[in-house]
């Protein structure tokens, strides 16, 4: 089966696009985070992208049989009456 990244991994790139987009709008003194947010970001898609690379490889699940019809359990109550029959105040 054919290795993937995963969403994860995805998000975070996701994240320091945007990140790097907001730099120049950002004020001057605040672009620091832009730059910061973008790093955190990048090392935690590296970091999700190598443990999809590199871990274990994705199983299939196996086939289920299609499991027997569920009865409904029987309940002790007796079922409400219907709307307007029993007596109502008047």
């Amino acid at each position: 089966m054919r290795r993937t990244i995963g969403r994860r991994a995805l998000f975070f790139f996701a994240l320091v696009v945007i990140s790097l987009a907001l730099y120049y709008p950002t004020p001057p003194g605040f672009r620091w985070v832009c730059l910061f947010t973008a790093s955190l970001a990048a090392f935690w898609c590296l970091a999700f992208a190598l443990e999809d690379l590199t871990g274990p490889a994705p199983v299939r699940p196996a086939r289920s049989i299609s499991p027997l019809p569920v009865t409904e359990p029987e309940s002790p109550f007796a079922p409400p009456p219907p709307p307007g029959a029993g007596g109502g105040a008047g």
